[in-house]
């Protein structure tokens, strides 16, 4: 009767201590990531590429001259518009588009990894919630072995030895109940942190880590064709491309409309002092390098795509290995949860039976129950490094990283 009501104690404050903290579903941080502060920082490097575009299709800038002579016209007014006739104004707005696309597909990828960091420390979370649940259970255990052992004491069945040693195991499980809560505290940090929420407010993770269902490796591998990262790397390509077009312009020269009015010249008849002149004006490129830029303008589209080829090398392996992981952290977790605990759960119970009625020694007991909490908290653990391991295959192949 007396463990009873120490067990509905623990029980009640590891729930009013659960109840005051915030849950979070992994929707609901997924959700907020979309709004977090690191993902403003995409957006208006987006705003700014697009506005690029914008900006690309303007023309050279016309020049206006204002002059005086002190021997003849006394005002002379000029101004040369430069045309863009050979398709400079398209290259470079073409260049522009790319660069936007470019950077639409780094932010994306930036995007996806905001995603993957917050589904890692969802879990993370979920993980911490699940060992304070643990060591919470285990703590109520001792608690319970400790109240027997001092009743078989008073009893004259039991020994003193019995009664520390109970003691000091409950003493154990407390503190690592404690130390569990402690993890939590800093796991749900972590989490309001990656969503601009605020750090000091307790959260708890609301929901059980998803760890996948089985998948077929080949049709992960189609998938690497449209990989987000891939994608990215194709438009460097392209804007590395679309820069060596632009130099390429440069090779032809710039033409310019000039026109002069001259205004009271003394030195005319007076009726030929005002006069007005146009013509063209060709501006040759004779030493802008223009061959030195186009050879580094081709040079770095050959680095781009390079880095393309690595990027689709390392997606591949990247995809090997993290199903591999996948398929291992499965594996164990099944093997826990359905062949490892049972057996365990009955060996702890029969345990404790046989030491109520004297069967068995206190020692049996504590390690039975030990090795009972062992397991639960490997389960924990091993449920989390496969929902990680999900997230991780999700991100090497492409999938929306959370996504059920």
């Amino acid at each position: 009767m007396r463990y009873c009501v120490v067990a509905l104690a623990l029980l009640a404050v590891t729930r009013a201590y659960a109840d005051e903290r915030r849950p979070v579903t992994l929707t609901d941080a997924i959700a907020a990531a979309n709004r977090a502060p690191a993902t403003q920082v995409g957006v208006h490097e987006v705003a700014a590429a697009e506005a690029n575009v914008d900006a690309a299709a303007a023309w050279p800038s016309p020049t206006v001259s204002v002059a005086t002579n002190r021997v003849t016209a006394r005002l002379v007014a000029g101004a040369s518009v430069p045309l863009p006739v050979f398709g400079t104004v398209g290259a470079a707005q073409h260049q522009a588009r790319a660069e936007a696309d470019a950077v639409r597909a780094e932010v994306e990828v930036v995007r996806r990894e905001l995603r993957h960091r917050v589904v890692v420390a969802w879990v993370a979370l979920a993980r911490a919630d699940g060992d304070v649940v643990a060591t919470s259970i285990a703590a109520q255990q001792a608690a319970e072995l400790e109240l027997i052992a001092k009743g078989r004491l008073t009893a004259g069945v039991g020994a003193d030895v019995d009664v520390t040693v109970a003691a000091a195991a409950r003493a154990r499980a407390d503190v690592a109940a404690a130390a569990a809560q402690r993890t939590e505290d800093a796991a749900s940090a972590e989490l309001a942190g990656i969503l601009g929420w605020d750090p000091a407010r307790p959260l708890r993770a609301d929901g059980e880590p998803d760890t996948g269902e089985t998948t077929d490796f080949e049709a992960l591998r189609r998938r690497l064709a449209n990989h987000p990262e891939r994608a990215a790397a194709l438009r460097r390509v392209d804007a590395a491309s679309a820069t060596v077009e632009t130099v390429l312009k440069q090779r032809w020269p710039v033409v310019a409309i000039e026109a002069e009015v001259s205004y009271d010249d003394p030195t005319m008849e007076p009726d030929q002092r005002d006069d007005a002149r146009i013509g063209l004006a060709v501006e040759l490129p004779l030493f802008a390098r223009v061959g030195a830029k186009a050879r580094a303008a081709r040079a770095t589209e050959a680095a781009e795509r390079a880095r393309l080829a690595v990027t689709e090398t390392t997606l591949g392996a990247g995809l090997v290995a993290a199903y591999r992981n996948w398929q291992a952290a499965s594996e164990r977790l099944r093997g826990l949860e359905h062949d490892v605990q049972p057996a365990q759960e009955r060996a702890a119970a029969l345990s404790a039976q046989a030491y109520r009625e004297g069967a068995r020694d206190l020692a049996t007991a504590l390690q039975a129950q030990r090795d009972l909490a062992a397991v639960r908290a490997e389960i924990n653990s091993a449920r989390a490094d496969a929902a990680v391991a999900l997230a991780d295959l999700q991100l090497a192949s492409g999938d929306e990283v959370g996504a059920p």
